[in-house]
């Protein structure tokens, strides 16, 4: 006589929306750590939702003053806010007040995080949201090129001798690149551009541009049945394993 079994374990990146799902099992202990950390363990139940969301810049102030961070920074930063609920640090509202609970990015993004002197626990308030921009510069004196907000906040320099993102730089001063922050692809992609260490870089202007959305198709947007509510990249996805309820 055969002997029954469940429902086969398919990735989160390939479950259905709006269903329950067990959590389990995870093909990357890092990622199984940072999510086990912020509550999500082994048989828990979770939903993945099917949402369209508007992705934003996000103005903070920290215990170590104000800090820029760009829209998948602020979708992978976890706080547990004053009134209990854990959410992404992009769906915050302006003024709420919270902790920073841990991060669902890999080793490059909490080395991004901690050189913005941002860690575990630290207290931030979200002041607001900024509309989508985007930074024309002067490179080294001579090419005038495009930053997305996003890429403006990943870099760290000096202006005047103070240290701070170039999105926070005053505009019409020079500023020496000191580092790069992101993942692989970020800082290969501000390399292509003519930006390392200790380049030149002259804020010009800032202008409008056209908002960024991501779909619940490339986006795994999904809440726990205890209310904690998490965005993980489609890659981390595909390391996350559930079955149907």
């Amino acid at each position: 006589m055969s002997q029954e079994t469940g429902p086969a374990p398919i990735p989160l990146s390939e479950a259905p929306f709006n269903q329950p799902l067990e959590l389990v099992m995870f093909s990357c202990s890092r990622l199984a750590k940072q999510l086990n950390k912020m509550g999500l363990d082994l048989h828990s139940e979770i939903i993945r939702l099917d949402e369209t969301l508007a992705v934003q810049t996000m103005r903070i102030q920290t215990e170590n003053g104000p800090r820029i961070l760009s829209g998948g920074m602020g979708l992978k930063t976890v706080v547990h806010l004053d009134d209990g609920r854990r959410v992404p640090l992009h769906d915050m509202e302006a003024g709420e007040t919270g902790h920073v609970e841990g991060a669902t990015g890999g080793r490059d993004f909490a080395k991004s995080l901690s050189s913005l002197d941002l860690h575990e626990n630290d207290q931030i308030t979200l002041v607001r949201k900024l509309p989508p921009m985007e930074y024309l510069v002067t490179l080294n004196h001579t090419k005038n090129i495009c930053l997305s907000e996003g890429d403006a906040a990943r870099i760290i320099g000096l202006s005047n001798g103070t240290k701070s993102q170039f999105s926070l730089a005053p505009s019409r001063n020079e500023f020496v690149v000191a580092a790069l922050l992101g993942g692989v692809k970020s800082i290969s992609r501000l390399q292509k551009m003519g930006i390392e260490e200790g380049t030149s870089l002259t804020l010009n202007t800032v202008r409008a541009r056209q908002t960024i959305t991501i779909n619940g198709e490339h986006q795994l947007m999904i809440n726990s049945r205890d209310g904690l509510h998490l965005h993980l990249s489609y890659s981390a996805g595909k390391d996350v394993f559930v079955t149907v309820k």
